[in-house]
């Protein structure tokens, strides 16, 4: 009896168990037998644009920042009228795995892993993708990309929406390149080629926007060692929002 009573003694005053800490290890995100990632980027004031990467395109620099992307618990926080991205990579068999950032570090309820937003930002440094708000009317101030870099560039279309530009560096030296609008339904949609100066007009497309794939598009020859000077036209008709520009070469 007197060794029942002294065992419950000891239970009673024994410690609770330690709760699990907060700060759990990381996780990684890419793993080394991923072979495709996709990125898109989506803000209601400016910052939407996609990116896809294939392991095999990647290069060194974009390779080191995606083994950097970690997992960790989501914050308790959700701001409204940020950023966020989403990222889906696919592994050699096929299968994918998604994760989210946001500059709060939240899921904002949605269930979803969540990576670092410090380590997404070595990623988005190597990227060349123009987003909505951040492209520029004055040719001299344009951002230069590369053809094929696997962005889907994103530009606001509005009513009056003015033009904007990019400059243009071929990524197949000497063959036709391809620059296609997509997602133009309910608003008209132009592109303009013009040498780096901007003054001498190479070729030209435009569309209506009647349908979803009713968008401009034009096709031209891209010489090695030249800047091209683009000019995107996306107003609204019907439907405002954005639109998105690949450039590729044929």
């Amino acid at each position: 009896m007197g060794a029942v009573a002294l065992v419950s003694l000891v239970s009673a005053c024994s410690p609770d168990p330690e709760p699990p800490p907060k700060d759990l290890p990381a996780r990684v995100f890419w793993r080394p037998d991923d072979q495709r990632i996709s990125l898109h980027a989506f803000g209601f004031f400016g910052g939407t644009f996609e990116w896809v990467g294939r392991r095999e395109v990647l290069t060194g620099e974009q390779l080191a920042a995606l083994s950097g992307l970690k997992l960790i618990p989501s914050a308790d926080d959700c701001w409204t009228d940020i950023t966020e991205y989403s990222l889906v990579v696919v592994d050699a068999a096929g299968q994918e795995r998604e994760a989210m950032a946001r500059e709060d570090n939240s899921s904002c309820g949605s269930g979803r892993d969540v990576i670092d937003i410090e380590t997404l930002k070595p990623l988005l440094a190597t990227l060349e993708c123009e987003a909505t708000g951040f492209s520029s009317t004055e040719l001299s101030k344009a951002k230069t990309v590369h053809a094929d870099n696997g962005c889907q560039h994103a530009f606001f279309s509005y009513v009056d929406e003015p033009s904007k530009w990019l400059k243009v560096v071929a990524s197949r030296p000497d063959r036709s390149h391809t620059f296609q609008v997509s997602r133009c339904e309910g608003k008209t949609t132009g592109l303009a080629l013009f040498d780096e100066s901007g003054t001498v007009l190479l070729a030209r497309g435009s569309a209506e926007g009647t349908s979803s794939s009713d968008c401009a598009t034009l096709t031209h020859p891209l010489e090695a060692g030249r800047v091209y000077a683009l000019e995107v036209t996306s107003r609204a008709v019907t439907t405002g929002g954005h639109v998105y520009l690949e450039i590729r070469g044929d």
